[in-house]
């Protein structure tokens, strides 16, 4: 597994060097670059959005420790170019790591935050050449608003997640309610060995246009709706491709507290197809693996590749397909076999071989946060309606015609609390085989 993933990495570099002939070399460090260097490791570039500005498409971008969070940190980095980004880096380069060596991208000033778009936004077109970024840390957890006590089980740091226009309290600044990676991608664009963490609207969500999207070897933790749709943006139903593959995702939460809607670690979309392959898609409140999103002209049906993932307490279901009624709720031990035989909407399901359920849980001792997946696991939501029709109030309402009045009370033990990114960088290798593994 280590050499593959190693030969992978070194081909996808070879194609984008050998895709721009005379493609540059930049270098950013926080701590030592300035803007006005040249770029190069003896005098490095201090911000990653000037270095993204300045090269070409099919330039590299090698990035040491340090948090970059674009210009004057205001918490967005645009990508418009076709560029590989590589994070990781000593100081002074002389050796890359992406856990000793963090390079994150963890938005702080809640203030000066983008509130639109993405932390990490794209706009490429529809270009044919190669993006790859690999050895990024995504956090959102500073700039969510949380609450003090709401939801808040014992061993963890927050309550709730807040969604604007609700706050913590009067002072506090709300929630910053956008997608870590976000935008129209094209060509072959490659995310690996990343981290996304407590993302509030999305991990990635993106629209690729002809090409493949590959999201390889990156941790998905905390993320609310879904860790990652991926959808094509051509008329064209078959120009996109997705390739899941190797990928870490757990504790996907629900679009609101009553957990009922979304809640996927991936979702299936239109117009493109996939190929998902040794992730751990577990922990979701709704679903491992979304395939309710179908294309229109059903004669047009998007082919999907399920293989050897891991699935494993998903509170709904560990795949939700279009059925009777509004879905059909599919389990790996019992119903995956039956995949390729099912006529399931839109779909054609080309391979379906060797998903299985957690056989044992002693990997993932040393690698969860054990408060958080007790708080996940007993995780509910109610309501208490309170209405008299015959009270004073209700009464003059009916005989002047106006609406009836009562009121709700909600609760919830647990929604979307902030991960802490310590213990998401423990699940880089912690299962053999599936998910993760460490970056070489």
């Amino acid at each position: 597994m280590m050499r593959q993933l190693s030969a992978f990495l070194a081909m996808a570099v070879l194609l984008v060097g050998a895709s721009f002939a005379g493609a540059a070399d930049f270098y950013v460090n926080k701590e030592t670059g300035k803007n006005s260097f040249s770029g190069t490791k003896e005098e490095p570039l201090k911000n990653l959005q000037k270095a993204i500005d300045i090269a070409e498409d099919g330039d590299t971008i090698h990035v040491a420790v340090g948090n970059y969070c674009g210009i004057m940190d205001k918490g967005q980095i645009k990508l418009d170019k076709q560029l590989s980004i590589l994070g990781g880096y000593a100081p002074d380069f002389s050796e890359r790591d992406i856990l000793k060596h963090r390079t994150t991208v963890i938005p702080v000033k809640k203030q000066d935050t983008h509130r639109d778009g993405a932390v990490f936004m794209i706009e490429q077109g529809n270009k044919e050449g190669a993006t790859l970024i690999d050895g990024l840390i995504f956090d959102q957890g500073e700039t969510n608003d949380y609450h003090e006590t709401k939801g808040k089980p014992e061993g963890l740091d927050t309550g709730i997640l807040l969604i604007p226009p609700t706050k913590s309290s009067p002072s506090a600044v709300p929630s910053v309610d956008i997608a870590i990676m976000k935008g129209n991608t094209s060509g072959d664009f490659t995310v690996s060995n990343c981290v996304f963490n407590n993302a509030c609207l999305y991990g990635i969500w993106v629209a690729q246009g002809k090409g493949t999207f590959t999201v390889k070897n990156n941790v998905f933790t905390a993320n609310r709706m879904a860790a990652m749709e991926i959808r094509g943006r051509l008329n064209d139903r078959h120009a996109a491709q997705a390739h899941i593959l190797d990928n870490t995702v757990l504790f996907t939460w629900s679009r609101t507290t009553d957990m009922g809607d979304m809640g996927y670690g991936v979702r299936g979309m239109t117009a493109c197809d996939y190929v998902i392959q040794g992730n751990i898609l577990s922990l979701s409140t709704f679903a491992g693996y979304d395939n309710t999103r179908i294309d229109s002209d059903l004669k047009e049906r998007k082919n999907v590749a399920l293989d050897r993932n891991m699935f494993f307490l998903n509170k709904e279901a560990d795949m939700t397909a279009p059925g009777s009624g509004k879905f059909m709720r599919l389990w790996v031990e019992e119903h995956f076999e039956d995949l390729p035989d099912l006529d399931i909407p839109g779909t054609t399901f080309t391979s379906v071989d060797g998903n299985v359920g957690l056989d044992s849980a002693e990997p993932l001792k040393d690698a969860l946060n054990m408060a958080y997946l007790e708080g996940f696991l007993s995780a509910s939501y109610s309501e208490v309606t309170s209405y008299d029709a015959d009270s004073p109030a209700n009464t003059f309402r009916r005989a002047m015609g106006m609406n009836q009045q009562g009121t709700i009370q909600s609760s919830v033990t647990m929604w979307a609390n902030r991960y802490p990114l310590e213990d998401a960088l423990k699940l880089f290798g912690a299962v053999e085989g599936f998910g993760a593994q460490l970056p070489q």
